[in-house]
């Protein structure tokens, strides 16, 4: 450490500025005049003012304490600690000025706080006072840094490209607003359209690295996927159900374990938590693992559009150093949203005919990443169930989002706020179903509720699972007219596949991942969001028909991310560049004039796991440590008691009788009939698929290996003007079959932003909704997610 090199090289100068920093102050001596001796060793010291008689505050909090002015630590001492206390940092800020104001090549800590300040937002009047007192170094020294370390980071991502090793790119677009806030006739506002990227390693362990980049094997495969069928590729198998009745009672049981009130005190419950940790069940799940991420920058390249897409490919390629020869040999994983996947697969549908394969792409193997699918579900799940009558519809989400006066954007509410109204609604249902099990009416009641061991939970979760988490259950809801009833069993079955596919991303179990696929292919066709279907249904049959199996293997290793090689942690990978869009967009972004594409290109973007990496041992070394940003249990368990309270005093669960919640009427219905509000969006979803549409969608995206074009049974002379006249019939007819199944989804109209299914409509541009202790973001266990007001 910097201050033992100081106590060696200066030990006259740092004795006595020790002197100075801790001897004790008139409070301390009057304290320890009071005290034994021995009760007066704390190691930290919390600054008073030396001239202050006014008595501190008396009630427990951090006292300062007198540490003998000898008392230097060892350089062994130094290594098994993480931090400077109050006094070592003073004496190694001061010593480190008085030499950078001699000597300016002693710039070693001047130059890491200078970096420190910049990247935490100080403003440039303050870093040119801090300069001129030795503190840092100048502003323009730290952006030559930044500079430097972009070059740094960009080299480092290109040596794993170079290397034999297995590596992916991923990349989304990143969109900044310039002078929002300052605008005039001549100075109107601006977006910046460009592309963040980061190349991220693949283990090989267990992999045949050939194969995996084998383009030809690769090739020889397409135009496999006219041998798909639906029913025996999309539609959940006996096993897939058999699965997710497993998954279903395990989540069950968990949630219980942990949230039930008065838990914490039940009788064995290390012994309960083993057992229902036993009870998950996995995949092929893969082995903890710390995963190689190097951030490759940003490119001022709009990606957003097929033609960016090759402008991308080509800006990349030169940003690697590669020859087109060599970038174009071997199979590429690229990695990004459904947006990203499509702009792909149609540049490359479209270039069929170009000579060289730098032009056609086919050496490209898009993958859709596993966040933006979870965003969609989020979007999906208050789609069905949010409700539009709030008063006629008390199990939908739109009436617990009322009763915990949860206020959010109505035009674009963030991720984190409605991932977590899900999940405690959730919460609250499986409660108050164990209070009627029991046979309880109040809350005090169930906190005194005691399982007798685990196989006594199991029972009660299984109950939960069989009446309330099926299919089967909800349909018998629905014939019996109770709607209400029959809303909340759809969305715990919704809820739990979910929290399925998040507890799959953090355990890296692709297994489980592409059986929650399946499911999602139904509800997202079923609740009109037809983008997200297709794309399940494409990973699905690509999988199984046009990849080679040791590419599969690579692809679903590319799903995931391990920051720290520890199981349970790992994140979904477009998780990871989202988060490092968060900090080029919101916190190592420059002020005023500074942020242009070239700013963020050469000094804000690649460097940012460095930034962050230096702010975080800076912090820690001067005794500023990481804080848990955890959110209150009271709270969350007090939103827990208030839903379940309600749900008792409405009857929701306790009772079944005839309550039919109907459905928002079209405003161009003739003859409006009523319906209910309430359907199965998966048995909507299914019949939409088996109406032709799934044949359609093969026969459009299957490579014919005859005429070497997209769709099958393109003809492989000029198309002619009826048959172009009959393709834009086939478009227009698939056009309007979307439409209508739109329409037909106005089922669910809840008269809110989620109705529109054309666009993402849920922020992400907070920290709770990249950040948080799950692997798809949306904040800690007890958040409510951000207020937007």
């Amino acid at each position: 450490m910097l201050y033992e090199k100081y106590c060696k090289l200066a030990p006259f100068t740092t004795t006595l500025l020790r002197i100075f920093t801790a001897s004790p102050n008139r409070y301390q001596q009057r304290k320890s005049a009071n005290k034994d001796k021995s009760s007066d060793s704390e190691s930290n010291i919390e600054m008073e003012d030396v001239q202050s008689d006014g008595s501190p505050d008396q009630s427990g909090r951090l006292e300062d304490t007198f540490i003998a002015s000898g008392d230097i630590k060892t350089e062994a001492d130094a290594q098994n600690t993480e931090s400077l206390d109050v006094t070592e940092a003073a004496i190694t800020l001061v010593i480190a000025m008085l030499t950078f104001l001699r000597n300016r090549a002693t710039n070693f800590l001047p130059l890491l706080l200078g970096l420190f300040f910049m990247i935490n937002g100080t403003s440039t009047r303050v870093m040119i006072m801090l300069n001129a007192v030795g503190i840092t170094v100048s502003a323009r020294t730290v952006e030559r840094l930044k500079e430097e370390l972009t070059k740094s980071a960009i080299n480092f991502a290109i040596d794993l490209i170079a290397s034999p090793a297995l590596w992916y790119i991923i990349y989304d677009n990143i969109n900044i607003y310039q002078k929002k806030w300052d605008q005039r006739i001549t100075n109107r506002n601006e977006m910046i359209h460009a592309t963040n990227s980061a190349v991220i390693g693949i283990d090989g362990d267990g992999i045949d690295t050939d194969k995996v980049s084998d383009l030809h094997a690769r090739l020889e495969k397409r135009g496999q996927r006219a041998n798909a069928n639906f029913n025996t590729d999309i539609m959940p198998t006996n096993d897939d159900l058999d699965f997710i009745q497993k998954s279903s009672l395990w989540l069950i049981s968990d949630l219980l374990l942990r949230y039930t009130p008065g838990s914490d005190k039940w009788k064995n419950r290390h012994k309960m938590r083993e057992e229902v940790d036993k009870m998950m069940p996995s995949d092929r799940p893969l082995p903890p693992k710390k995963t190689d991420t190097r951030p490759f920058g940003v490119f001022d390249i709009n990606e957003g559009s097929k033609k960016g897409q090759v402008k991308l490919n080509e800006a990349m390629r030169k940003r690697a150093r590669q020859t087109e020869e060599s970038w174009v040999q071997y199979t590429a994983i690229r990695v990004g949203d459904w947006l990203t996947s499509m702009l792909n697969r149609g540049a490359r549908r479209d270039r069929t005919n170009e000579d060289l394969p730098m032009e056609r792409l086919d050496f490209i193997q898009e993958l859709s990443a596993l966040w933006h699918f979870a965003l969609q579900a989020t979007h999906m799940i208050m789609r069905i169930h949010h409700g539009h009558e709030i008063g006629n519809d008390p199990s939908s989400l739109g009436a617990h989002k009322t009763l915990l006066k949860r206020v959010w954007d109505a035009s674009k509410p963030n991720y984190a706020a409605a991932k977590s109204l899900i999940r405690h609604s959730l919460i609250a249902r499986l409660i108050h179903l164990v209070m009627v099990q029991k046979g309880y009416q109040q809350w005090d009641e169930l906190s005194k509720w005691q399982p007798s061991g685990f196989e006594d939970l199991k029972a009660v979760a299984e109950k939960i699972r069989d009446e309330w988490a099926t299919t089967a259950a909800a349909e018998q809801k629905k014939e019996l007219k109770d709607d209400w009833n029959a809303r909340s069993s759809y969305f715990i079955r919704d809820a739990l596949l979910f929290l399925e596919f998040e507890a799959a991303t953090r355990f890296a179990d692709p297994g489980r991942v592409l059986r929650i696929l399946k499911f999602w292919s139904l509800s997202f066709r079923g609740a009109g969001q037809h983008n997200y279907a297709r794309e399940c249904v494409e990973v699905l049959v690509q999988f199984k028909y046009e990849t080679p199996e040791e590419l599969q293997k690579a692809l679903e290793r590319a799903w995931f991310v391990n920051e720290t090689g520890e199981e349970g942690k790992w994140i979904a990978s477009d998780l990871y560049l989202e988060r490092l869009n968060f900090w080029v967009k919101r916190v190592f972004i420059a002020h005023g004039d500074g942020v242009t594409i070239d700013y963020i290109v050469q000094k804000g973007s690649a460097c940012i796991e460095v930034s962050r990496e230096v702010s975080h041992l800076i912090a820690n070394y001067f005794g500023n440590p990481d804080r848990s940003r955890a959110h209150k249990e009271v709270k969350f368990f007090e939103d827990l008691r208030v839903t379940v309270e309600e749900l008792e005093r409405l009857g929701i669960h306790s009772r079944t009788k005839e309550r039919f919640v109907p459905a928002k009427l079209r405003a161009n219905a003739k003859n409006p009939t009523p319906h209910s509000a309430v359907i199965d969006a998966q048995v909507h979803g299914m019949e939409i698929w088996a109406d032709g549409n799934f044949t359609n969608y093969i026969r459009l995206t299957t490579y014919d290996p005859n005429t070497k074009s997209y769709p099958l049974g393109n003809p492989a002379k000029p198309p002619t003007r009826k048959e172009i006249s009959e393709n834009q019939e086939d478009e227009e007819d698939e056009e309007n079959a979307d439409e209508y199944d739109r329409n037909h989804a106005t089922y669910l109209n809840s008269g809110t932003v989620f109705d529109n299914t054309e666009e993402n409509v849920l922020a992400f541009n907070n920290y709770e909704d990249i950040e948080g202790g799950g692997s798809l973001g949306g904040g800690e266990e007890f958040s409510s997610g951000e207020i937007i007001l």
